[in-house]
Order: C-alpha cells, then structure tokens, then sequence
C-alpha cells in the first residue's frame, strides 16, 4: 500500500514536471514566435524606407544641386532614420500582443488563430496584408523608380550638354548602384508580397508552407544580393567601404596610443601663476 502511494506521488510528481516543461516550451516558442516576426516585418519595412530616402537624396542631389547643401546632410539622414525606425515599429508591433500565438499546430506556423474570428484576426488576415502590400512593396517601389527614372534623365541631359567629368562618373556610379538596388527589391519582394495577400484569403496546407519557405529564402536574397552587387559593380563603393574600415581602424590604433603615452590618471593641470602686488 505504502508502494503503491509512492509510486502514485512519483507519476504525479514526474507528470507534472513534464507538463511544465512543455508549457515553458510553448511559452518559449510563442515569444519567440512573436520576437522574430516583428523583427522580420521591422526590417523588412526599415529596409524599404531606407532605400526611399536614399532615392530622394539622390534626387535632390541630381535635381536641385543648390539645395543639397542644406538638405542632403548627415543630421538629415539621422533623423530620417530615426522616424523610419519609429514608424516601422509602431506599424509592427501588434504582433506581440497576447492574440498572436501558436496558430497552426500542423504547419508550425504562429499567428492569431482562424477560429474563433476575432477582431485582431480579422485584422490579421484581411487588413495587414493589404497594408503591408501597400506601405512596405508597393509604394516604395514606385517612389524609387520615380526617383531613378528622374535622375536617368538629368544625367542623361547633362551629358548632352557639358563634358564628361569626374562628377558625372561619380553620378553614373551612383545611379547605377541605385537602380540595381531599385531592382533587386523589386524583383524579390514582388512575388512575397503577392502570396501574403493570397495566403491571407485560403487556409494552412504543407504545399502553403513549403512555398511561403521557398518565398521567404528568395526574399532575404534582397539584402544580400545588394551588398554584393555593389561591392562586384562598382568601384567607388569599394574604394569608399575600405577607406571607412582603414579610418576607424587607424583611429582606434591612434586613440589605444594616446591612451598608453597620455594616461588619464597622469594627466594634471598645470599650477596657476601666482600674482603678487607690489607696493
């Protein structure tokens, strides 16, 4: 009897570990599911906004040389990256609430369930998409192509009237990079961004899973594939991206000197002159 009580607390005991363990797993998953979905859309739309304003710097520089000086700055530039990043998150950030969860235990896929209908999965399913279509694919791609398209033909323009120089290499370099960058979100994010609208309408099916897997390896091929297209097409980038690593190197290599030659506890500020009046 006294065995067979203590077998009985065991087996609860050991079933109630195992059951804590795989709410601590499904926890796990759950806030992981969520962390890397919001990182995947912030990056996503950050990325897009990014090459945006790249493109409207390019236009004002091609455009409006006069205004660049005033406009086309680093504390420019730092600001719009700062509301790009506070834009995107508060476009991204509804995937961490409570609603978003393990969705589909069949698929692996994390979202807000199908059934019950609720308004966030309403939400979810119907609306996101199309927004996320429309702010992330659609409108930068057009504002960029605007952008390269008006720059191609005031390059273009110029090289009809004046001589090549060196600016208008540099202008070419640069127009170049902008339209193979231009291109490659195109191309990648197009397809991705018209299967998020269709997957929304129809349900979970492992064909649905393997092709949102082989969507999202040709999307993430967007940020690769630009870095190495401007690093293999164009020489002024290399010879820019080497020379910023030469400089921060060279600049830590000169402050570790400084440091060893001028320790800061050695430092000391030189007696003052004491001024005596004579009478």
């Amino acid at each position: 009897m006294y065995a067979h009580n203590l077998y009985g607390d065991l087996y609860d005991n050991v079933s109630f570990d195992n059951q804590w363990c795989y709410i601590r797993a499904y926890l796990l998953y759950v806030e992981l599911c969520r962390f890397c979905t919001f990182i995947r859309n912030f990056s996503t739309f950050t990325s897009a906004w990014l090459l945006v304003f790249i493109a409207i710097d390019r236009f004002i520089r091609a455009r409006f040389p006069l205004k660049q000086i005033r406009l086309c700055t680093c504390k420019t530039g730092f600001y719009s990256f700062i509301i790009v990043c506070i834009c995107s998150t508060i476009f991204t950030c509804h995937v961490l609430q409570s609603e978003f969860i393990y969705s589909d235990v069949k698929s692996n896929t994390c979202g807000p369930s199908r059934s019950p209908i609720t308004i966030y999965s309403n939400f979810y399913f119907n609306i996101w998409p199309i927004l996320q279509v429309i702010l992330t694919y659609f409108i930068p791609s057009c504002l960029m192509i605007i952008s390269v398209v008006s720059i191609y033909s005031k390059v273009r323009s110029q090289r009809n009237i004046v001589r090549r120089g060196k600016n208008e290499k540099i202008q070419q370099h640069m127009l170049i990079l902008m339209i193979s960058s231009v291109t490659c979100f195109a191309v990648c994010t197009l397809s991705y961004s018209i299967h998020r609208v269709v997957y929304s309408r129809t349900g979970v099916t492992s064909a649905t899973v393997d092709q949102i897997a082989i969507l999202t390896v040709f999307y993430n091929l967007n940020f690769c594939l630009t870095f190495y297209i401007h690093c293999l097409a164009s020489k002024l980038f290399r010879q820019t991206f080497i020379k910023q690593i030469y400089m921060c190197i060279s600049n830590q290599n000169r402050q570790q000197i400084n440091n060893h030659i001028h320790p800061l506890g050695t430092i000391t500020r030189p007696a003052a002159r004491r001024i005596t009046c004579q009478i």
